[in-house]
């Protein structure tokens, strides 16, 4: 081996880049490390948070908490009947891919906090429980778990998420997971500095309001975008679907919190589009998927609230997301029967 020191570069090379590697752990690669999407989304939640146990308003109006993914950006205090705006505050810590880990985290949080809502909406999607998705690690452990959380949680992390968050901790530039188009139309803009919050618009956009992302939906596209978008969604999520088992003892968990504290509770379904809805009905994800949900929800006294069968609204921003002006009459029905109904004399 001495008299053929080559043998020795592989290694040299590998132990160079494991040690340029550990620049990645650096503190200004973590909390305000903000890229775009997921990271500025997920670093929001967490000045919400703060903004939201600091809120006067609260004791003085009712409270209304909204949990999901991205299908949940729209509800908003805006989408309250005006007749009642006044009596309601609404904050919403939906986020991206986000999966119900990360709303009976959020939930779990803030009630330790001493927030007390009266109403909660629980929005939940069948793709979230496909352990296979790799969803749980990407964004969840990345972006939104820490040590005490992944302590809790690690008993139910599927072996694949596992083995992806073990690398992210061999290869730290993997956790971050950069984005170099970005960093280099940054840099060539003079606008490095947008890694900070104060200086991301994105950041600043969602911050704007109590976490609603209404910018978000906001074109209602002509079918033939919508029919090419579902095939294209169809192919990342719906590929194949497998009901996991990492996911459903947080949405049992997220409801016996919610049951404990006496707070109404809806779970719903979101609406998505035709064509895309036909993927869920190849792979009876009514039976499969949303029996099991809804008779769970009911078990602990919530109500399940299926948006494919309750909206006629048929606007879509894509086969994934209503467009929000859907959300308007959604909200309205939704209060009307649920978050604050008029009780009849």
């Amino acid at each position: 081996m001495l008299s053929r020191p080559f043998l020795f570069y592989p290694v040299i090379l590998f132990f160079v880049i494991l040690l340029i590697d550990k620049i990645f752990l650096l503190p200004v690669f973590h909390g305000e490390f903000l890229q775009a999407g997921n990271s500025v989304f997920y670093h929001q939640r967490r000045v919400l948070a703060d903004r939201l146990v600091g809120d006067p308003k609260i004791k003085e109006t009712k409270l209304a908490l909204v949990f999901g993914d991205s299908r949940s950006y729209p509800y908003s205090e805006l989408g309250i009947p005006k007749e009642k705006q006044k009596d309601w505050s609404l904050y919403n810590f939906s986020g991206p891919q986000a999966i119900p880990m990360y709303s009976y985290f959020w939930l779990d949080e803030l009630l330790k906090r001493g927030v007390k809502p009266g109403f909660v909406i629980l929005s939940l999607s069948p793709e979230a429980f496909d352990d296979s998705k790799g969803l749980v690690n990407s964004p969840f452990l990345r972006l939104a778990c820490d040590k005490e959380c992944l302590d809790s949680v690690w008993k139910d992390v599927p072996w694949k998420d596992r083995y992806e968050h073990w690398l992210d901790q061999v290869f730290a530039i993997r956790a971050i997971e950069p984005n170099m188009g970005l960093f280099i139309s940054r840099l060539k803009s003079g606008k490095l500095k947008e890694y900070k919050a104060f200086y991301n618009q994105e950041y600043q956009l969602i911050n704007y309001t109590k976490g609603d992302y209404l910018m978000y939906a906001t074109t209602a596209n002509p079918t033939e975008k919508l029919e090419k978008d579902a095939v294209r969604i169809s192919a990342i999520y719906m590929r194949s679907f497998q009901m996991g088992k990492s996911q459903l003892p947080y949405v049992k968990a997220f409801l016996e919190l919610t049951k404990q504290n006496n707070i109404k509770t809806l779970v719903v379904w979101p609406k998505v589009y035709g064509k895309y809805f036909k993927e869920y009905e190849k792979y009876n994800i009514k039976n499969v998927w949303w029996s099991q949900i809804s008779e769970l929800t009911k078990s602990y006294g919530a109500i399940p609230y299926d948006m494919n069968e309750e909206s006629k609204c048929d606007l879509f921003n894509d086969a994934s997301h209503q467009s929000v002006f859907c959300f308007v009459d959604q909200m309205k029905d939704i209060w009307e029967r649920y978050a604050d109904p008029v009780v009849k004399k």
